[in-house]
């Protein structure tokens, strides 16, 4: 079959960095046109992934039959819009997470889609990074008997976030994004609710925010979550964008009912601790966007849309996100 044309609507970092070398990579996918407000960015990289087809108005990239399916990965405030107009052009979405800053935007972007029948994926990428795949497996294979508590730790230096969103950007705007902890956060609690294959029922939460004069204004922010599930696991989720760089770390520990752990370490390894001295640990060396799961996502979007299927990945997945996340960011109680 021909590849399925995909447009992508932001050229920013994480397209720049993980969703266009993904698809350049991915056989049945081929990038038909590019569009991005920033006419000098856009430019560089229509030349450097040699797309021909280049637009600053995305409504002009969504009129192209060529594009059967769009990546929307601008920033969160402008989701709503975007996604709307090209579900009303009848192309299948995959969208940057969070899906909206408001449950509200987010269930009028899931009716739109429901409406025009056309695919609109989240894109949480952590349920294809490749050790929480094999701490799933593991999971699933009954290496820890059942899952019971899990630790999770992200640690992202104030530094890198100032980097990323430079002082001004929309997500220091709280009215507006919500804010970095509420725009990173989604990730994490989807990959819990994937990996126990349950609901949250409970979610308790400690916030502290601090403006960063140093770095422009920006905000750290530090938080506890404490979360309770239908299978009657808990989780307790530390996350903190205040910590110098040598401090940037992320890490998980699941501990299971047989008092077996499975340890993750970023995106790197993954270790099932069995009676002492029993160790095994998986260790990976993928390119970034292999690494962080984006090519394994899009690829399976690009095949769900060849094969007519729905992807594994529901839009009510990041709903459900971004509902508890609001939570934990203190947007709602």
């Amino acid at each position: 079959m021909d590849p399925i044309g995909v447009g992508v609507i932001g050229l920013g970092f994480v397209a720049s960095g993980a969703h266009l070398p993904s698809l350049k990579a991915i056989p049945n996918a081929k990038i038909v046109a590019l569009s991005d407000i920033d006419e000098a960015r856009l430019k560089k990289m229509a030349k450097k992934f040699s797309v021909s087809d280049m637009y600053t108005d995305y409504k002009e990239l969504l009129k192209k039959p060529a594009v059967e399916a769009v990546i929307v990965s601008i920033p969160t405030p402008f989701h709503h819009k975007v996604v709307i107009d090209a579900a009303e052009a009848g192309k299948h979405i995959l969208c940057e997470m969070p899906l909206a800053p408001t449950l509200e935007e987010a269930d009028q972007m899931i009716a739109a889609a429901d409406k025009a029948g056309v695919k609109l994926m989240p894109s949480l990428n952590f349920r294809f990074t490749p050790n929480y795949v094999k701490a799933k497996e593991l999971i699933e294979s009954g290496g820890i008997g059942k899952p019971e508590a899990v630790l999770y730790k992200e640690f992202i230096p104030a530094e890198d976030l100032a980097r990323q969103w430079p002082p001004g950007s929309w997500v220091w705007d709280l009215e507006k994004s919500g804010g970095p902890l509420y725009t990173l956060a989604v990730w994490s609690i989807d990959l819990l609710r994937w990996l126990l294959k349950s609901e949250i029922t409970k979610v308790d939460s400690a916030v502290s925010t601090v403006k960063l004069d140093h770095l422009g204004g920006t905000l750290g922010y530090t938080a506890v979550a404490a979360l309770t599930f239908t299978s009657g696991a808990i989780s307790s989720l530390q996350f903190s964008g205040s910590v110098i760089p040598a401090l940037g770390t992320s890490s998980m520990e699941i501990i299971g009912s047989n008092t077996n752990v499975i340890a993750t370490t970023g995106n790197n390894s993954v270790a099932l601790y069995e009676k002492e001295p029993d160790r095994t640990e998986w260790l990976y060396r993928e390119p970034g966007h292999r690494a962080w799961g984006h090519m394994q996502m899009d690829e399976h979007f690009v095949q769900c849309i060849s094969e007519n299927r729905s992807p594994t990945i529901k839009p009510e997945d990041g709903r459900i996100a971004v509902e508890v996340a609001q939570k934990i960011a203190k947007i709602v109680k």
